[in-house]
């Protein structure tokens, strides 16, 4: 029972809303949609999608949306506004351009900058708050996002299954990484490992950027590979 248990709820953390933050069920809107690799008009393009192709929605960002394609074998980032619910309504409004006579105006005069706030315990002011280049530099690590990417789908597999999948995520060079996996990776169905490494490479290409060669390996408590993936 418990084995069976185990199948039914990673089964479940893919096919259902648990693999999906939203979970909503969505149509692609207009002709030649450019599916990105983040959620930005200048990101690489990973593929285009026609009107009427199906979507689910993983995470909004702003006016973007991560989606997975199903019939596509694709994760990537549309634009809201070229995607409808199921009422029919758009996700997100299209952008609104800048109108003309702002556009001939020209750029508006610079403000002035604000007064630097007063600095206490006698720190300077060109001095870095505590934890801030932290942050920063965690934020612009694609091995930190895609770490960070990577606990959020386990956590989803914890909530459908009761079990941890991935235990740790490392770089191991060439644009590769490795996730190592637990002995639950055991009993996820075949459709369901391949689904798995559609997300875990969607979700590296996310962090890294589709400019390079990009690899996810899955691997166990050893360090043996046990299944991979290469993309975009």
């Amino acid at each position: 029972m418990r084995f069976a248990s185990l199948v039914i709820g990673l089964t479940m953390a893919l096919g259902g809303g648990a693999l999906a933050a939203e979970g909503d069920a969505l149509t692609v809107s207009g002709n030649g949609v450019n599916v990105r690799a983040r959620p930005e008009s200048s990101a690489p393009i990973l593929r285009q999608v026609g009107r009427g192709e199906p979507a689910i929605e993983l995470v909004r960002q702003g006016e973007w949306v991560q989606v997975r394609l199903p019939d596509r074998d694709t994760t990537g980032w549309i634009h809201g506004s070229l995607l409808t619910s199921e009422g029919g309504q758009p996700v997100a409004a299209a952008p609104t351009p800048a109108p003309a006579a702002a556009a001939q105006a020209g750029p508006a005069p610079a403000a002035a900058a604000p007064a630097p706030p007063a600095q206490s315990g006698g720190q300077s002011a060109g001095q870095a708050q505590p934890g801030g280049p932290k942050v920063a530099a965690a934020d612009s690590d694609p091995v930190a996002r895609f770490r960070k990417s990577v606990s959020e789908l386990n956590d989803r597999a914890v909530a459908a299954a009761g079990v941890d999948l991935f235990t740790d995520v490392a770089a191991v060079g060439d644009g590769a990484v490795q996730v190592t996996a637990t002995e639950a990776w055991n009993v996820v169905p075949e459709g369901g490992k391949q689904s798995f490494m559609n997300a875990l490479l969607g979700r590296w290409v996310e962090a890294a950027g589709s400019g390079q060669s990009l690899r996810v390996e899955v691997v166990d408590q050893s360090g043996q590979v046990l299944r991979e993936q290469s993309g975009p």
